[in-house]
């Protein structure tokens, strides 16, 4: 559960912790709204506004507040593009991200409660449950019963939740909205699978697979980093391998799992990840390899619904490509797919040596000379996909 609760709270990690962006604006304005509360009150509770920028950067201080006769009015916030406002009830939190400075509303009343059960209807007694917030951060947690039953509240009216359970090391997750299907709930804690037929690459934004070329500095080839969504379809958490096919003259260098360096095995076709994802759940499963050759020209392992390969730096017009690639429509040179593409298809990308494109339009060998960059060898290279990131968000498969 621990490991749950730090993935769900990188957001408001990064709201709270992260340095303040360049060019905040000076002006301040003030930040309100009501907070009621069924068979209770709000009155006392704390309200935390922080301003960001579109890009979800703090771009000011945290702001605090109270509530008093059940609305709230925070001054002195930095103006900006968004809000992120956290409401503290109890042991609770609450969230609203938003660009508008007046008009919220935190409305608490329902709770959610039901039954943990194993397969045959058994309980499941005395489970850890996590509540996450449409957001992601925790609203907060409960431990079932010896019975397996449990209650939390009280949370937002027509608001979607997601539960989370971890057990033994295996994830479990229910979705439910309150006013539709948070009570009764019946969540059932299944035995986990290791079939990757229940594995899908997508559910990813804006690409499910996003392959990242580029050159070896000091020699030849290429470096590339692929960082895949895999989405778990089945009813089953699924434990086990996941296989990722790599180029034939590829050499892995790094994987990573959930954003953290991780081992692998490496197969005459690929390697392999080992992986936990909770039914109906997505997972980021990553590897950097070096080429000595030119042509990235592998088969995809997992049906997949989006891809984005990016070539930074390279002139797309010399590079061949499948006929299932198509040129994206992005300030980047990149490639994308045509239509979804199936497990055991080819694709296959070839990047010439004087493909690249410096900032005068003149291309220059990759081989040699400083004007190329290494892509480090170790896992701590796919933090590189965040250059890349805002190009790709234009991005979007016709």
């Amino acid at each position: 559960m621990n490991r749950l609760v730090v993935l769900l709270v990188i957001l408001l990690a990064c709201v709270s912790t992260i340095p303040l962006a360049n060019g905040a604006d000076n002006t301040t304005v003030s930040v309100s709204g009501n907070v009621t509360v069924t068979n209770g009150t709000a009155n006392g509770d704390t309200i935390t506004v922080t301003p960001l920028d579109e890009n979800y950067r703090r771009v000011g201080d945290s702001v605090n507040t109270t509530v008093s006769d059940g609305s709230f009015n925070a001054d002195n916030v930095t103006k900006a593009p968004l809000y992120y406002v956290r409401l503290s009830h109890g042991d609770l939190a609450h969230y609203v991200l938003t660009q508008n400075t007046d008009g919220l509303s935190f409305d608490l009343g329902p709770t959610i409660s039901g039954r943990v059960v194993t397969e045959n209807e058994s309980a499941v007694p005395n489970a850890q449950l996590l509540v996450a917030s449409p957001t992601g951060p925790p609203v907060g947690q409960v431990n079932a019963s010896k019975n397996g039953t449990f209650e939390f509240g009280p949370v937002e009216s027509n608001t979607t939740y997601t539960l989370w359970m971890r057990i033994a090391g295996v994830p479990y997750k229910k979705t439910i909205t309150t006013g539709a299907n948070a009570t009764n709930v019946h969540f059932v804690k299944r035995e986990p699978t290791g079939k990757e037929t229940n594995l899908t690459v997508s559910g990813g934004d804006p690409a499910s697979h996003v392959i990242q070329v580029s050159p070896r500095q000091n020699g030849s080839g290429l470096s590339v980093v692929e960082t895949l969504s895999i989405n778990n379809t089945g009813n089953q958490p699924f434990v086990g391998p996941v296989h990722i096919a790599l180029p034939e003259n590829a050499t892995p260098t790094g994987a990573m799992f959930r954003n953290r360096q991780t081992t692998f095995t490496r197969h005459d076709n690929g390697i392999d990840v080992n992986a936990t994802i909770a039914a109906n759940d997505t997972a980021q499963i990553g590897v950097a390899y070096n080429l000595k050759g030119r042509e990235i020209r592998k088969s995809l392992s997992h049906d997949t619904d989006r891809v984005a390969a990016v070539l930074q730096g390279y002139n797309l017009s010399q590079i061949s490509h499948s006929s299932n690639l198509r040129p994206g429509s992005a300030p980047i040179s990149m490639l994308t797919n045509q239509a979804p593409i199936q497990s055991g298809n080819e694709i296959h990308i070839n990047v010439p040596k004087n493909a690249r494109q410096m900032a005068n339009n003149q291309s220059v060998d990759d081989d040699g000379g400083s004007n190329g960059s290494d892509f480090p060898v170790t896992i701590l290279g796919l933090s590189f996909l965040s250059i890349v990131i805002g190009g790709i968000l234009l991005y979007r498969v016709l």
